[in-house]
């Protein structure tokens, strides 16, 4: 008994001491992985700061371009870090596009990463009022910044002439390296045609591409570029309910051969919103497809309807101008026979008679935000590409009032 009793201590010593041991190891074990995680972070924290401190210096000017950056053996003596470390600072940059690793040779600065310029390419600032608040916001922005901004616009309204334009702008782009550019999507046939074409090119010298106002890609389909615009669905919705509560009952649309992708997102907003509200849509269609000054198209269009329509909607202010000259010259009064609006409150919108109901569009905004995003896409072009839609504000007017002759400048 004795015998066995002294057998049975003698397994429990064994036993608390096994315990003993593997408390100890897990101990150990989560010190060591506490550790290891701390040196983790440590060390990440080092390429961060070490990285934004050779950037500033490349943006700076201290490293130009073609000129060699310090090797590894010297950013490891100078910041007292790890081969490894000093490896994965040298692949950040180059994952940005800042410099790039020749055999044998060390890392050099590109073209790319020392430009201190950036472009952009919009459509027809000469011929609408929409674009210059925003060419100017960005220009600002630029100087403020220390880059130089290279503004390029496609003013031709012929097809061979529009696509030698933006063909020519971004080569030129290309051959100066520049750090990023702001691209407005021609809009029409011409545009997807020209438009992946562009970017493309773009994309294969890593030059890092923001979209203003539309995407490239029709809804739902969205391209891997970021967006900066307003929410057009909603836009459009908010039209047509506008219309809807302002005594509308037959709304239709006018699409022009250069409408942008932006006005069919209004367009399918607005559809949307007549069906929720229980509107019949007519046999001939809601959809006008012709210039805003195509008076023979107008007519063959209002002899197919059943019923004549008693609003239009276009895709912006300057069309809206122009369709009103047209509806007259049919024989039709704006809004007493028929409403009328427009989008993104262009001067012009103000000084029609009946002045025009239209959607505010805060163009500083978009160009600051625009300007902002590419910043950060220069900074990191590894980032989930986004869209970023801004606030618009249904400014109501005299073009959809039936109910006084006063004109209105209300804002909803």
């Amino acid at each position: 008994m004795m015998a066995a009793a002294g057998m049975a201590g003698e397994k429990g010593k064994i036993g608390g001491k096994i315990s003993v041991i593997g408390h100890s190891w897990q101990r150990w074990r989560l010190c060591y992985n506490s550790r290891r995680k701390a040196g983790q972070a440590l060390s990440e924290n080092k390429v961060t700061v070490i990285v934004d401190a050779l950037k500033g210096k490349i943006e700076g000017g201290k490293y130009g371009a073609g000129n060699p950056l310090p090797s590894v053996r010297a950013l490891m003596r100078t910041h007292g870090i790890a081969r490894s470390t000093a490896n994965r600072v040298l692949q950040e940059l180059s994952r940005m596009g800042l410099v790039r690793p020749r055999r044998g040779s060390g890392t050099f600065v590109t073209k790319r990463g020392a430009s201190r310029k950036i472009g952009l390419i919009v459509p027809g600032v000469a011929v609408t009022d929409f674009f210059k608040p925003v060419v100017s916001e960005i220009n600002r922005l630029a100087r403020d910044a220390g880059y130089e901004l290279r503004f390029g616009e496609v003013w031709s309204e012929v097809r061979e002439e529009r696509i030698a334009q933006v063909r020519e702008l971004a080569a030129e782009f290309i051959r100066d390296s520049f750090a990023g550019v702001i691209y407005e999507p021609l809009a029409g046939p011409i545009g997807n045609e020209i438009n992946p074409h562009i970017l493309e090119l773009f994309d294969k010298k890593k030059i890092p591409v923001v979209l203003l106002d539309c995407d490239i890609v029709p809804f739902p389909d969205r391209s891997h570029y970021d967006v900066v615009g307003v929410n057009d669905l909603e836009s459009g919705a908010r039209i047509a309910k506008h219309l809807m509560d302002a005594g509308a009952k037959r709304i239709h649309f006018l699409i022009c051969e250069l409408s942008p992708t932006t006005f069919s997102n209004r367009l399918a907003g607005a559809e949307s919103q007549l069906k929720l509200a229980g509107a019949n849509m007519p046999k001939g269609g809601n959809v006008l497809y012709a210039e805003a000054d195509d008076l023979k198209a107008l007519k063959r269009y209002l002899k197919r309807q059943k019923r004549r329509p008693d609003a239009f909607i276009c895709s912006n202010d300057a069309i809206a101008a122009i369709f009103k000259q047209t509806l007259e010259q049919a024989g039709l009064r704006v809004p007493e026979d028929v409403m009328l609006t427009g989008f993104a409150d262009l001067p012009i919108a103000a000084l029609m008679t009946p002045s025009l109901t239209t959607m505010r569009q805060n163009r500083e905004q978009m160009a600051r935000t625009a300007f902002r995003r590419l910043m950060e896409r220069i900074a990191d072009p590894s980032i989930p590409p986004c869209d970023l839609f801004l606030p618009t504000t249904l400014v109501v007017r005299g073009s959809t009032d039936r109910n006084t002759r006063h004109e209105r400048n209300g804002i909803k």
